[in-house]
């Protein structure tokens, strides 16, 4: 007996994954060359969302979201990959990263697996009420990344382990009427708990001038997919050299500039095809 609220899906063809999460009004670029191993599990509990992704290959991740919600994300990865949330990096051991909701820029070089908590804003605000937490306001979520206590984290990863698995192997489970209000009830403030009272400067991210640099690089070849355009050039469009260029291109998205601007002249392409023949519109 399946569980509706349950849905899981396997991909092994990278235009069924970017096709699957276009309907979701987000985009998807492939960074790195190879077959794609994609895996996708959402578990609805109430009004909380649990949604796990996992790919095996390079990608960069955008669109927007919903505003009622609030979103919360964390990486799975047990070594330290470099992974990029609005162009911050983000330590898979610490950071937790949405929060707003309304829009997503995350890349991860080198692939990876995550989990979005998603919840109401109005059972956030109710629950951050309850325990006095005032600061968790709109200013909190507009900083989009917080850094936990290490154990924070491993707190929120251990309640959430047994769940996923639950998911997978017992869907059923979810079923039972108790467990809607018991997820909420433990989940929720567990969250809130762990996200520090005093916040520092060390507590939240700030952007660094380099990803500053490479935001726009990015707008400038976007604006420039149907031009040529040399890595000189852009450097000197943006007045700095073509070394800083490439070496926060390699940091940020794992390969070169003129590759990531080739990336994107291709996505271009393919979705004009799409638009054009939608039955034909692989690219390889």
């Amino acid at each position: 007996m399946s569980n509706p609220k349950i849905i899981s899906k396997s991909f092994r063809d990278v235009e069924n994954f970017k096709e699957f999460f276009e309907y979701k009004n987000k985009e998807i670029i492939q960074l790195t060359p190879g077959s794609v191993k994609a895996e996708f599990l959402s578990i609805q509990v109430g009004d909380l969302f649990f949604v796990c992704n996992q790919v095996n290959q390079g990608f960069q991740f955008s669109g927007e979201g919903r505003k009622e919600y609030i979103s919360f994300a964390i990486l799975w990865s047990e070594n330290e990959k470099e992974y990029y949330s609005f162009r911050h990096p983000v330590a898979p051991q610490r950071t937790v990263f949405g929060f707003n909701n309304t829009e997503a820029h995350d890349i991860f070089p080198q692939g990876g697996a995550l989990t979005h908590i998603i919840i109401p804003v109005k059972t956030f605000d109710t629950y951050a009420d309850q325990l006095q937490r005032h600061d968790l306001d709109d200013n909190f979520r507009n900083k989009n990344h917080v850094n936990l206590p290490l154990t924070g984290m491993k707190e929120i990863k251990d309640y959430l382990k047994p769940l996923i698995w639950l998911a997978v192997h017992q869907p059923t489970w979810f079923q039972n009427p108790h467990i809607e209000k018991l997820i909420t009830d433990d989940f929720v403030p567990l969250l809130i708990s762990q996200i520090p009272i005093k916040l520092n400067s060390k507590s939240f991210l700030k952007p660094s001038r380099r990803a500053k640099l490479i935001a726009q690089a990015e707008q400038k070849m976007l604006a420039n997919l149907k031009k040529p355009l040399t890595l000189k050039q852009l450097a000197e469009n943006l007045g700095c050299s073509s070394r800083a260029l490439s070496f926060g291109f390699k940091d940020l998205f794992g390969v070169s500039p003129m590759r990531y601007l080739k990336i994107r002249r291709l996505n271009a392409v393919r979705q004009r095809l799409k638009a054009s023949e939608p039955e034909n519109c692989s690219i390889v």
